[in-house]
């Protein structure tokens, strides 16, 4: 039986109808990608929320409670010798020519250090196996920032939290051996003890002199204070508070970074730092202003900058000791660094990261 013919109003009413049906559908799906979708640029793959940087216990301490409990940890940290492992970072297990020898002067001049080369495999492996339990997002963090300097800078904060001992960059040399280094900075120094000293930074920058280093040279260099620490050594004991921090920094900006995209989709592979940016999440910006809001912290006062600069031997604030900016990074142009008779290590200052920042 032929069914009866449908008139045109009605055939045009059921069309809206059905397009309308269409529209509420696809408005109400959940992260649809298309023209109906008012969230097009917020879809978030699933990831781990982030824990690392939360300590709400301690969020309501004042001043001299949160030095209390800075120089407790300290202490209980004193109890902890350096581990006496160096560890240092490449893609692959082959190198660069010109690093075969660096390497070598690492583990030549240590023979009673452990050596460790971590790849980008046994990296993620270690990554993996120490956070994944307990702070995925950081997992997460590390395997998907698009520009993988961010990870190898995260890379080499979270084996000194975890594993401490030394971390150095692959493209410097080994001119003393790192037994020698605290005994050669302390010196004569009575009242420095080698078992308070947890952390041992190394200074960058030393340009207070405005006449000699105006603002202009500072930003032509770009440093962003007259005082810099440098990040491409850190010798340190394990679950020291400043490494904490910067991993708790590094996963707060990222967190930001990522929410306020608007763009591009709302994940960390949508992330894209200028040099900048990425020398003030990662590297040596950030690192020394962690390393200065832990020292004001636990010395219970504001420490200035001058307080920093023109130290010729090491020095001592609160359980972290500051070295000459010869001892990590001898013979720069500036800061009255001295020659490389005089460090511990030598920085060639490779830096290819800069020409991958796309």
């Amino acid at each position: 039986m032929l069914c009866p013919r449908v008139g045109a109003p009605r055939r045009q009413f059921i069309i809206v109808l059905n397009a309308l049906i269409l529209f509420v559908f696809l408005y109400h799906l959940p992260h649809t990608i298309g023209p109906f979708s008012p969230q097009i640029y917020s879809i978030i793959p699933k990831s781990p929320l982030q824990q690392f940087y939360e300590e709400p216990e301690k969020s309501g301490l004042i001043t001299k409670e949160i030095q209390s409990h800075l120089l407790s940890q300290a202490r209980k940290l004193s109890s902890v010798e350096f581990p006496r492992h160096i560890y240092q970072t490449w893609k692959t297990e082959k190198l660069p020519e010109a690093n075969y020898d660096r390497q070598k002067s690492w583990f030549n001049n240590n023979p009673s250090h452990e050596y460790t080369l971590f790849t980008d495999i046994t990296a993620l492996q270690y990554v993996t196996k120490n956070f994944n339990t307990t702070d995925p997002y950081i997992v997460h963090l590390y395997k998907n920032f698009p520009q993988r300097i961010l990870a190898a800078d995260l890379l080499r904060y979270l084996i000194a939290y975890t594993s401490g001992g030394l971390y150095v960059d692959l493209d410097t040399i080994c001119t003393a051996p790192v037994d020698q280094w605290m005994p050669r900075s302390i010196g004569h120094q009575q009242n420095i003890k080698m078992e308070d000293i947890n952390l041992v930074v190394g200074l960058e920058l030393d340009a207070l002199n405005t006449t000699k280093y105006p603002d202009k040279w500072i930003a032509k260099n770009k440093f962003s204070k007259r005082i810099q620490f440098l990040q491409w050594s850190i010798y340190a004991k394990p679950g020291h508070e400043v490494l904490r921090r910067m991993i708790s920094s590094i996963q707060e900006t990222a967190h930001k970074d990522i929410s306020d995209i608007v763009w591009r989709r709302k994940d960390v592979s949508s992330l894209r730092y200028n040099q900048i940016k990425i020398l003030d999440t990662t590297g040596p910006f950030r690192w020394t202003k962690v390393i200065m809001g832990y020292i004001n912290q636990i010395e219970g006062r504001e420490v200035g900058l001058l307080e920093y600069s023109g130290i010729k031997e090491a020095k001592k604030i609160g359980d972290v000791l500051f070295l000459p900016v010869n001892r990590w990074s001898p013979g720069v142009n500036h800061s009255d660094a001295g020659g490389v008779e005089t460090s511990f290590l030598v920085h060639y200052y490779g830096a290819t990261w800069k020409k991958n920042l796309s």
